[in-house]
């Protein structure tokens, strides 16, 4: 299955490898509200096989991937597979893509917005990954909106605190109150026990690189695409 080389890697037990690209805008715009065989060239320029995606509702569904293509437009928030060259994608303008690593074999990636952890997205995906024996132990944080620009309402901040506690709460570049979260992100992963964490530490706010929602109200979308490499595969 020809690739792009990966942004990271993680050899599991069993010899094979995750891997995960995170896109930018030179991969092109990868929302899934656009001509599907546009959508479908640009995907897979990056990884040449079929991907799974899913219209993403800030909730808390999980689906399991065996295949190709399996589920491909259904509604959820992650998604997880077991198996080899079977890439799985989430895309993002200022949520998290988090990618979560079990070395017995397993990844899953979150599409993770502040609505979608209050309501326990992150504890559903373990969870899921914990019933088939594959507890994740890793996981990777992917670029994301940083509270320097994420300007935050007061309501919504509590409703966020009363989760993850106060350390959440941020400021603005201008001193508005803001959601740091990448940190939010972090208190979820530690409260399930996971404590090696990657980050890719930058903001979608650079408009250079990355489109953002939040922001600029762009309808554009980066994305995380992951599968599990078999001994075999190689890549360009």
């Amino acid at each position: 299955m020809r690739h792009d080389k990966p942004s990271w890697s993680y050899q599991l037990q069993d010899g094979r490898t995750v891997c995960l690209v995170f896109t930018s805008k030179r991969h092109g715009d990868l929302s899934v509200n656009q001509d599907s065989e546009t959508l479908t060239r640009r995907q897979r320029s990056i990884v040449d096989e079929q991907w799974s995606y899913l219209e993403q509702v800030h909730d808390t569904g999980v689906l399991h991937i065996e295949f190709p293509g399996q589920h491909q437009g259904e509604q959820g928030d992650a998604l997880w597979t077991n198996n080899s060259e079977v890439p799985i994608s989430i895309q993002v303008a200022d949520c998290v893509p988090v990618a979560l690593i079990s070395s017995l074999g397993s990844l899953c990636l979150v599409h993770a917005g502040w609505k979608g952890l209050v309501r326990g997205v992150i504890d559903e995906a373990v969870d899921a990954m914990i019933q088939i024996g594959k507890r994740p132990t890793t996981a990777v944080i992917g670029p994301c909106i940083h509270p320097s620009s994420y300007a935050f309402g007061e309501r919504e901040i509590d409703q966020v605190c009363n989760v993850f506690g106060e350390s959440v709460r941020s400021k603005t570049q201008e001193g508005c109150l803001a959601l740091n979260l990448p940190k939010t992100v972090e208190v979820a992963l530690r409260n399930n026990g996971i404590e090696e964490l990657v980050r890719f530490d930058e903001c979608t706010s650079n408009s250079e690189k990355f489109w953002s929602y939040r922001l600029r109200k762009e309808e554009e979308r980066q994305a995380v695409v992951g599968w599990i490499k078999s001994k075999e595969d190689y890549f360009e």
